[in-house]
């Protein structure tokens, strides 16, 4: 049957076409007339030609009236009489072909051919019978040799008969295009649907099609504006013209094309995963609860579906219902046990609640594995590896997250973010030469990476080596003026420097050039902290909160800087418990509301935090410093002993060493009185 899925209106009878070569007959200047047979009356004087002419007409009477055998011996009798006409094989050839008989209408289109190799109707017959062998309408996958030889010759025909043709016909335009698409030729699909497009406006399958020839052809703009004009009229393309946005990363745009596809067709779960997936990568945390209601809806359907449950749970983390999220990435993990989404949406989850360790726990047993069976060809791991190096970094582990970072440059070598991660590590690590010499040769192919050279310039710093980092960061501001990071990038590099005026200095120009940037203004705050300006520093944090109320870092800033002085404890609570309840899980903020706590000597509440903080930060001096005092005020020496020591241990961030092995000792002479 392949061929009655091609054979259409332009293969049936029709008006004698102007070509043919039979001389109107003595006689037949007037209207035939029917003996009682049914069948035309003629001259039987006439002349071959004449007789020729009859048979031609009588063939097309008889497959009219459904005899088509008798059709077919009428047309071959006109043949014989007349065995100068292609356009009489070209007739039979066409009825050969609506029969499903394939080998004798290329017989007899090739016959005609032969006669006249322009003639249109061989042509038409010979491009539409090889376009059903190649079976171009039946999908994208690639063509096999014999399907692309037919292809081939399809092309060749329907291209002959475009051109002798005296007036466009759509349905081979089409059938020529869609042949065009399947063969790799885009631009010369582009070509002929546009006309068919413009010869049949709103017609949906050539806008389909043209629509995948200009993908084909690297031209999704066009694309997109042959959808945007039709959607209109035709919403039923909103749908392919989200799924056009998507891939431009438009996110937007996707999601306001899927609703409106939606609308059409409300109980479509492929629609309504679609629309989630654009909400939730548009990265508008508002929006998370349109895609959470979306994907309960299609779970609800689909409960078992493994991709819906990994959206769902990405949907629950956006929306910050990280315990619903983690019991979802775990479901995921026993419907699914040998896929690598269940253990990956677990650490996504467990990194948000900054359980590092548990991020480790969870990653590493299935990277130390081959891949399952299964996976897709050419599954890429690499994101779960760099999950798995800030996990081991956040953890002060830095030659092991060296060593994740460095296996994710194999798997994915062409990823220029990786070079700084291990940049990153490098200097965890202390490996300062190291850490300069890769951000050296990075900078000589990609001289444009800002956050690399500030990575080199940080290392410079750490090797003693402060005047080239500064120099290195002075030269990329001059080279950047209009870029807020390079300002903030200077400012910061002299603060951990402890040259505060001059980070002052940088950041009063870039308030000057950018003065809605509140990072700038909290950076400020931050410094005038350091400089204990602590009066000023408050303006400054008390401004981001007038213009963003829920500024979490300020509101954890300005909590600290109050509880650390001893000041207006009841107000430090209640900054820091804002901030929590902007992002609940952050060890700094746990430690800053433990730290109040302990100031107003609310020792229980202050343990419940601290504890919180520590086993999350156990790298964090700082963090590690204000449980030992807890522990030491608690009577509990040992404890605060080994909190000290990992203090020591740790980042040495805001830590007085010689402060702590004062405390340390203290506490063991305590501890030894006991």
């Amino acid at each position: 049957m392949i061929l009655h899925m091609f054979v259409g209106c332009w293969l049936l009878a029709g008006p004698l076409p102007a070509e043919v070569s039979l001389p109107v007959s003595p006689g037949q200047g007037q209207a035939a007339t029917r003996p009682a047979g049914g069948q035309p009356a003629t001259n039987r004087t006439a002349s071959p030609e004449g007789e020729a002419y009859y048979q031609f007409m009588l063939g097309r009477h008889l497959e009219s009236e459904g005899d088509v055998d008798g059709a077919i011996k009428a047309y071959g009798e006109a043949a014989r009489l007349d065995p100068k006409s292609a356009e009489i094989l070209a007739e039979l050839s066409a009825l050969y072909a609506r029969e499903n008989k394939a080998r004798e209408a290329i017989e007899t289109a090739e016959s005609a051919l032969k006669i006249d190799a322009k003639n249109v109707g061989a042509h038409r017959v010979l491009g539409i019978i090889y376009a059903g062998l190649a079976r171009v309408d039946d999908g994208s996958t690639a063509l096999d040799a014999d399907s692309a030889a037919y292809a081939g010759k399809a092309a060749e025909h329907l291209e002959a008969a475009r051109t002798g043709s005296q007036a466009t016909e759509p349905g081979i335009d089409l059938m020529l295009g869609r042949i065009y698409l399947r063969t790799g030729r885009a631009v010369q699909a582009v070509g002929v649907l546009s006309q068919v497009v413009l010869d049949e406006p709103g017609r949906p399958e050539p806008i389909t099609l043209l629509v995948q020839a200009y993908q084909q052809a690297g031209r999704s703009d066009e694309a997109i504006r042959l959808l945007e004009s039709t959607v209109a009229g035709q919403p039923q393309f909103y749908a392919l013209l989200g799924e056009l946005y998507e891939r431009q990363q438009r996110w937007k745009e996707a999601a306001g094309a899927y609703e409106r596809a939606i609308q059409r067709n409300p109980k479509s779960l492929e629609l309504c995963t679609r629309l989630a997936v654009a909400l939730l990568s548009g990265g508008d945390e508002a929006k998370a609860g349109r895609a959470l209601e979306l994907l309960q809806q299609v779970r609800q359907e689909s409960p078992a579906d493994s991709r819906v449950l990994y959206l769902l749970a990405q949907a629950q983390r956006s929306a910050g219902r990280l315990d619903d999220s983690e019991t979802t990435a775990r479901e995921l993990m026993t419907i699914a046990p040998g896929s690598l989404t269940g253990p990956y949406a677990l650490a996504l989850v467990l990194e948000q609640k900054q359980q590092f360790r548990k991020v480790v726990e969870t990653l590493e047993p299935v990277l130390g594995k081959p891949l399952p069976k299964g996976s897709p060809p050419g599954t890429d791991i690499t994101p779960m590896l760099v999950h798995l190096g800030f996990a081991h970094l956040e953890l002060g582990e830095s030659e092991r997250a060296l060593s994740a970072f460095e296996r994710a440059r194999t798997t994915s070598p062409q990823n220029p973010a990786i070079d700084s991660y291990i940049i990153q590590a490098q200097l965890s690590a202390r490996r300062f030469p190291d850490a300069i010499a890769l951000a050296q040769k990075v900078r000589a192919s990609r001289p444009g990476d800002q956050r690399v050279l500030r990575l080199e310039a940080e290392a410079l710093r750490q090797s003693g080596k402060a005047e080239e980092g500064a120099a290195l960061l002075t030269t990329a501001l001059e080279e950047h003026l209009d870029d807020v990071s390079a300002y903030i990038a200077l400012a910061e590099f002299n603060t951990q420097a402890r040259q505060y005026d001059a980070a002052l200095r940088f950041l009063d120009q870039a308030a000057a050039k950018f003065p809605s940037d509140l990072n700038i203004t909290f950076q400020a705050g931050s410094v005038l902290e350091r400089q204990k300006r602590f009066a000023e520093a408050e303006r400054k944090f008390r401004d981001v909160l007038a213009r963003d109320p829920l500024h979490a870092q300020a509101l954890n800033f300005l909590g600290y800087m109050l509880a650390d002085r001893g000041e207006r404890l009841d107000e430090s609570v209640g900054y820091i418990t804002r901030a929590l309840q902007v992002d609940p899980y952050n060890g700094a903020y746990l430690d800053s509301l433990g730290w109040a706590y302990y100031r107003q000597n609310k020792l229980d509440l202050a343990v419940v935090n601290l504890r919180k903080a520590a086993e999350q930060r156990l790298h964090d001096s700082a963090v590690q410093d204000h449980l030992g005092d807890l522990m030491f005020k608690l009577g509990r020496y040992g404890e605060a002993v080994s909190a000290w020591q990992r203090a020591l241990d740790g980042d040495g961030e805001q830590t007085d060493r010689a402060a702590i092995d004062k405390k340390i000792r203290s506490a063991r002479d305590k501890a030894q009185k006991l």
